[in-house]
């Protein structure tokens, strides 16, 4: 690959999601077909009961996923349905932006949730783990104003019915 020249993921093809913390090591590794991608937004999806390998052990996900990871935000969005049901919820990671190299898609994730509700309900989750892991990984200020940012972001989104919140 060209110095500087983003990989870009051709639909269908799968991928690897390998989200670290922010000592590196693994926290969570998906695989996800790639609806689509331009570059600046990749768009996945995730069949559920499909192995997911955490930090914790295997996990299946009763949930259908369809994924959305923008190469420059400090975020990544989750739209979670049961198989044949219509949305449950929206679930936002608060992230470090992600990168693509071959076929897999790495970030750090930084501890920070946004969860929306269907009725429009937005709650930020996990905010005790982002303080007891700030301090624990000494994250740089400048990462912990992106985190937070990032967390206002989404949820004002969310909250404005932005997308992808708009496709229900």
């Amino acid at each position: 690959m060209d110095e500087g020249r983003e990989e870009h993921a051709r639909p269908g093809m799968t991928i690897l999601l390998r989200a670290t913390k922010y000592d590196g090591k693994d926290h969570w590794v998906q695989p996800f077909r790639v609806v689509s991608d331009d570059g600046t937004l990749l768009v996945t999806e995730y069949r559920a009961r499909t192995p997911i390998h955490t930090s914790r052990g295997e996990f299946r996900s009763p949930y259908d996923s369809r994924v959305y990871f923008w190469r420059d935000r400090w975020y990544n969005v989750f739209r979670l349905s049961r198989p044949g049901c219509e949305l449950a919820l929206w679930y936002c990671n608060v992230t470090t932006p992600p990168r693509l190299a071959g076929c897999e898609l790495s970030y750090v994730d930084l501890d920070l949730d946004v969860a929306v509700r269907p009725d429009g309900c937005v709650e930020l989750l996990d905010a005790d783990e982002f303080a007891v892991h700030r301090e624990r990984y000494g994250y740089p200020q400048e990462m912990i104003r992106q985190a937070e940012e990032a967390a206002a972001q989404v949820a004002a989104l969310a909250r404005a019915n932005g997308f992808p919140f708009s496709e229900r």
